[in-house]
């Protein structure tokens, strides 16, 4: 049986790059479930830039803590 590790991480004060023209409803924090223990400040900011389709300036991560679970 495999034991896969994710990190819950907790994304505060994220500053999106976009015009105020076309200002969309994104959040301002959030929290996500990595799915590794490992992750870098580049790697979360290029996953949200990604998944919400808008670059992302500043954010700020807290790592809340580890999940284990098999599968």
């Amino acid at each position: 049986m495999e034991v896969n590790e994710s990190t819950l991480l907790e994304i505060t004060n994220i500053i999106w790059a976009q015009p105020n023209k076309t200002k969309k409803e994104l959040p301002k924090s959030l929290k996500l479930e990595w799915q590794s223990k490992n992750w870098s400040h580049i790697q979360v900011s290029d996953w949200l830039s990604k998944y919400f389709n808008v670059k992302v300036d500043t954010l700020n991560i807290k790592e809340l803590g580890n999940k284990a679970s098999s599968g």
